[in-house]
């Protein structure tokens, strides 16, 4: 399995930040993803065709600290161990852009998505 790590201290409050982060999430991996709260307003666990990982919301001065994991699956070939000598090129795994969608969600999670000081 690959396993990917990554996290960011966002200036904004946990509460901000859970508010939609299901929905960031879903967008953010692109498919019908499996999300469940496992501790509220504190952390998620997700899981989609092939990966699965966890959203973990922090206080940490001025902002909280957003760690995101994810463990993908790694292909295998179909004959096992000497298929992989044998058979063709196994096609791209699903997941190969994994630490990218992660980037992603992070970057969305610390944009502004109101404008400060109006009325909308």
């Amino acid at each position: 399995m690959a396993n990917y790590e990554m996290s960011r201290t966002l200036v904004k409050s946990p509460p901000e930040l859970w508010d939609g982060l299901g929905t960031r999430l879903e967008n953010a991996l692109g498919e019908e993803a499996r999300v469940q709260p496992t501790e509220a307003e504190r952390s998620v666990a997700w899981e989609v065709d092939g990966a699965h990982g966890t959203v973990a919301l922090e206080p940490s001065g001025w902002g909280t600290k957003v760690t995101l994991t994810a463990e993908v699956e790694e292909q295998v070939a179909a004959g096992g161990f000497w298929g992989r000598f044998r058979a063709p090129e196994p096609d791209e795994p699903k997941h190969a852009d994994m630490d990218e969608k992660l980037d992603g969600l992070l970057d969305d999670l610390g944009f502004a998505h109101k404008k400060p000081f109006s009325r909308e």
